[in-house]
């Protein structure tokens, strides 16, 4: 029998029916890469914590470990790939998400973790390639970045008809880069990569980094709903929900929090459910630290009724 007892609170909240309590999500890393351990261990986490739907982490790299490219111009020779299936270690994700999908009963609900083509650069080799890559030659720039979302989009697409439910797309770039870069160099790609999962039933988009304004642009996104770190961001989650036009909005908890939630976490949730009601998702605003415990991770868990 699913542990959701029925319907996942997730699917509920986009469906607009009856929730007595926000979908809660949580998530770290495992730091496993190895396909079938992978989704047990996420399959694991999901139940043991009573959560909304199981994300997939993107612990087996795609093409490269973070920061292993040293500058832009080794990123710049990326310009062609071919079917996704012989791209780096893209079989192997897709081969977690089967795994993890024959582990779940029918109306649970599993997400994977992907990235825009500007987040991978950025997860390569560090911010200061993004910035060199807007300011040099703008034909290399998006020759690269077509490829990349290419992959991506391929990534998404596999894994959806791999069992997938949606997917948990995470952006980067828009606190490195100017707004105008950012509307050539991110917005077109983070929507051609997010096309392969355009079938899909879940897509929530995560905003990595600092959020400081221009959510709106984020509006015509095709995703049902949007997260972002208030540890790193000067937007609440309620003017952000103002300026994205409808979406439901992801969060409420503290990345940094390794310990069990206390009164001011809270507090912070409850002033989201006065605002919200049920009509939100609480979630970190990004991965929890790696060594986070049960009992903090029960403690956040319940913070949501």
């Amino acid at each position: 029998m699913s542990i959701s007892g029925g319907s996942s609170p997730l699917r509920s909240l986009i469906r607009s029916e009856r929730l007595d309590h926000p979908p809660v999500l949580l998530w770290k890393h495992f730091r496993i890469d190895e396909p079938r351990e992978l989704a047990h261990r996420t399959v694991r986490f999901y139940r043991d914590h009573r959560l909304a739907a199981a994300k997939l982490m993107p612990d087996i790299p795609l093409l490269f470990e973070d920061r292993a490219l040293s500058s832009w111009s080794q990123v710049a020779q990326l310009r062609r790939f071919g079917p996704i299936d012989t791209v780096g270690r893209a079989a192997e994700y897709v081969r977690t998400v089967e795994l993890a999908r024959r582990e779940l009963d029918s109306d649970d609900v599993l997400l994977v973790t992907l990235f825009s083509p500007l987040a991978l650069i950025g997860l390569w080799c560090g911010p200061a390639a993004l910035r060199e890559m807007a300011e040099g030659e703008p034909s290399v720039a998006h020759a690269v970045l077509w490829a990349l979302a290419g992959v991506v989009e391929g990534l998404a697409t596999a894994c959806c008809a791999a069992g997938a439910d949606g997917v948990y797309y995470s952006c980067w770039g828009q606190d490195v880069l100017s707004s105008d870069q950012y509307a050539e160099f991110g917005i077109p790609y983070d929507l051609a990569g997010l096309r392969g999962a355009a079938g899909a039933e879940f897509r929530l988009l995560h905003l990595h980094g600092a959020v400081d304004g221009g959510l709106e642009r984020y509006a015509g996104y095709p995703a049902q709903v949007v997260g972002w770190s208030e540890v790193e961001s000067s937007v609440t989650l309620g003017e952000g929900a103002r300026a994205l036009g409808g979406k439901f909005v992801m969060g409420g908890i503290r990345e940094d929090r390794s310990g069990p939630a206390d009164a001011a976490a809270r507090a912070h949730i409850d002033a989201l459910m006065r605002e919200f009601g049920t009509r939100f998702v609480v979630a970190p605003g990004c991965s929890l630290p790696d060594g986070i415990g049960d009992e903090a991770l029960a403690s956040l868990r319940a913070l949501a009724g």
